[in-house]
């Protein structure tokens, strides 16, 4: 297994990005208050004139692709965010459409489009378990011969996602190739325009894919995975192809590849981020440890850590064991990832969750020194 740092980005991504971003009034302006707000303290003066640096460069980029924008009903059906408790499901039709099917290595938007739409198309094709569906798309898998497949309505009723949600991608599913589109269309003007600024802002970048380049010959992404997120990926020997995600920011996004192949993975590593940029316990806010203990107040939330505790589980697995519904069981398990309180690890055609035990412990020093200090 390898990691391969890629240093052209992927405009039909960052278009996506570009879209979903003005929609829904998201700014750089907001991203740098974010982030100097929870990892001020911890970033040296360099650090912060270089988020400054970077966050000017990318507000002058979004505004070239995206100045001329008219929002309409349409463009808010595929770009409006999806009203969802976890920031890990940080959503939109657009997205799913295309980030389910993306091949990263592939940085021109139309031919970016083009493969794309046969992928989907050839997945579609087939009988497919539709299994997940997160920031970075829905996953599927094909049937094995002579597996019972679910309507896919019965598939999209184990998800974790509002109703409203699942008939949106029902439908979706159902129209693919006309939906695809329909999308392309609305992309394509911006697309052109990203494509002429990215130009002018790529020299500033270059100093982060020559700190992904360094950091990689030293690492793999199961380490930067773990130290950002929790999160553990099981040696699988897939080569990692890496490259930066311009307007996403301050975001990770991970997938595996095309699924008549799936034989490697891509992560998308936003431009203002580095390997430091993790959820501190030991030194949270009064408001942060209220949260967390809002967060574990929650009596199935509680059964949920007091389970994985004394064993690894998956959704489907918990659900049976407590009566309830794989998708309430998967909303409780996306907080208790965003809280930092649960590891995950992908399995072979499932995620399977265990207790982050530094987490608790940290937490349950912190109260008491916050209650008990003198």
């Amino acid at each position: 297994m390898g990691e391969i740092i890629l240093r052209k980005p992927v405009i039909l991504y960052e278009t996506v990005e570009a879209i979903y971003q003005r929609v829904n009034g998201i700014t750089f302006g907001q991203k740098k208050q974010d982030i100097l707000l929870k990892y001020g303290q911890k970033l040296s003066s360099g650090e912060r004139r270089r988020i400054e640096e970077l966050c000017t460069g990318l507000s002058a980029l979004a505004d070239a692709a995206c100045g001329g924008v008219q929002e309409t009903p349409q463009l808010a059906y595929y770009f409006q965010r999806w009203d969802t408790e976890s920031k890990w499901q940080n959503m939109c039709l657009a997205k799913l459409m295309i980030y389910s099917f993306l091949d990263i290595r592939v940085p021109d938007f139309q031919e970016a489009l083009d493969r794309t739409l046969s992928t989907g198309m050839a997945l579609l094709a087939k009988p497919y378990i539709l299994f997940d569906i997160n920031s970075g798309g829905m996953s599927f898998r094909p049937a094995s011969p002579g597996e019972t497949v679910p309507e896919l309505v019965d598939q999209l009723d184990q998800i974790a996602i509002e109703e409203q949600y699942r008939w949106k991608i029902y439908k979706i599913l159902r129209r693919f190739p006309e939906a695809f589109q329909e999308l392309a269309e609305l992309m394509r003007p911006v697309a052109a325009r990203l494509e002429t600024a990215m130009a002018a802002f790529l020299p500033l970048a270059q100093e982060t894919y020559d700190h992904w380049a360094q950091y990689f010959q030293t690492h793999d992404f199961p380490d930067l995975l773990e130290q950002l997120t929790n999160q553990t990926v099981r040696a699988d020997g897939l080569d990692t192809y890496i490259n930066l995600s311009m307007l996403a920011g301050n975001d990770m996004i991970y997938t595996y590849g095309p699924l008549e192949g799936k034989n490697f993975r891509q992560v998308y590593i936003g431009v203002l981020i580095n390997e430091n940029f993790r959820v501190d316990r030991l030194q949270m806010t009064d408001e942060a440890i209220c949260n967390l203990l809002k967060v574990i107040s929650d009596r199935s939330k509680f059964e949920i850590l007091r389970r994985i505790s004394r064993s690894s589980s998956y959704c489907q697995e918990l659900a049976r064991e407590m009566n309830l519904t794989t998708a309430t069981i998967s909303r409780h398990m996306g907080l208790l990832l965003d809280a930092g309180l649960v590891r995950a690890r992908r399995g072979e055609n499932r995620i399977y969750y265990d207790l982050n035990r530094e987490a608790i412990t940290n937490l349950c020093d912190v109260v008491c020194n916050v209650l008990l200090q003198q």
